[in-house]
């Protein structure tokens, strides 16, 4: 997993990144104030977006191609901190991001959490431990917005991997579904090559009080 993610970025096959950012998470989200986790965060500018919304934003990110990409893209300098994972902080903007593995990160605590495409970029025997682990860096009452995809497993194979509704809520019991639409048009290629004809993106946020 972690030498095919290295070499998407390293041949710049990044079809997942969505330039102008994801629309269902300026439809949705609705925290200000909170510090926000935002796994396999790529070079997304979500996290400036989620930062211009008053959050603090902590991105994690296994590529450094991918973290340079960022503040160069975004036009923010940045201080770099050596440690079990090397930090980056903006200047100019509320936005930390680690560049190491996702697993190793430990002293955070975040009281929300964002997730567009790092639940479905992961293999169905690597999800439960990567729920566990946000679970672990997360306070009881974080909110929470995961972006999911659904289609049928039978006639093409992520990533990004089909998710269903009882896997998500195992993992976040407390999720509700707000959105769903056909999301067909934005598939990747290959799935459209291998003649899927429908793929849905599923919305979940934490449930209202």
């Amino acid at each position: 997993m972690a030498e095919a993610w290295l070499e998407r970025w390293q041949e710049g096959r990044i079809g997942w990144h969505e330039d102008a950012g994801n629309a269902s998470l300026r439809k949705h989200w609705r925290a200000s104030g909170r510090t926000v986790l935002v796994p396999l965060c790529g070079k997304s500018v979500d996290l400036v977006w989620l930062a211009a919304q008053g959050n603090r934003v902590i991105g994690v990110e296994l590529s450094q191609i991918a973290v340079e990409a960022f503040f160069a893209e975004q036009q923010l300098d940045f201080n770099v901190t050596d440690g079990p994972l090397r930090r980056f902080d903006a200047n100019g903007a509320d936005v930390t991001i680690y560049c190491g593995d996702f697993m190793q990160l430990d002293d955070v605590r975040c009281d929300a959490h964002y997730d567009r495409g790092a639940l479905v970029a992961l293999a169905a025997e690597l999800r439960p431990g990567y729920a566990a682990h946000v679970r672990s860096l997360l306070t009881d009452d974080a909110e929470q917005l995961v972006i999911t995809l659904g289609y049928d497993q039978a006639v093409a194979n992520g990533p990004p991997f089909s998710i269903g509704d009882n896997e998500v809520l195992g993992y976040w019991p407390g999720l509700e579904r707000v959105d769903r639409y056909d999301d067909t048009l934005n598939a990747p290629p290959k799935f459209l090559d291998a003649g899927l004809t429908e793929i849905f993106e599923t919305v979940w946020r934490s449930a209202a009080d």
